[in-house]
């Protein structure tokens, strides 16, 4: 038999498609990694650390994280302009709750790739 439908205990989950329509994405979870791990970073910094990725990639990345709030895009002005990264207060929260997901795909199992070029730090 089927339970009566309880508001009070129920969590809707459409909120979740638009925010893992961009976090999902493999490149997305690396540079909140990155962020995380470092703090702020320039475009090509990213760039060098992500090895693989093309620069149009990487900046719908970085585009769509700031459009969602969890990156925060900052213009230097140096000669020339220089843009930094950085997560913003949402990107590090969502980067807190994260590590215990990567910890637990880890205990069932999952392999560190040979010479993994990207570490979540538990603690920064």
């Amino acid at each position: 038999m089927k339970k009566p439908h309880e508001p009070e205990n129920e969590i809707c989950l459409c909120p979740l498609f638009g925010l893992l329509d961009v976090v999902a994405k493999k490149w997305a979870l690396l540079i909140i990694a990155i962020l995380g791990n470092e703090g702020a970073k320039g475009f090509n910094e990213l760039k060098n650390e992500l090895g693989s990725i093309s620069p149009k990639t990487l900046s719908d990345t970085l585009k769509n994280l700031e459009r969602i709030g969890l990156v925060d895009r900052k213009i230097r002005p140096t000669s020339p302009p220089t843009t930094q990264y950085s997560l913003t207060g949402d990107g590090e929260e969502l980067r807190e709750h994260l590590i215990p997901l990567l910890v637990w795909v880890s205990k069932r199992g999952a392999q560190d790739l040979p010479g993994c070029p990207i570490r979540m730090r538990k603690n920064r």
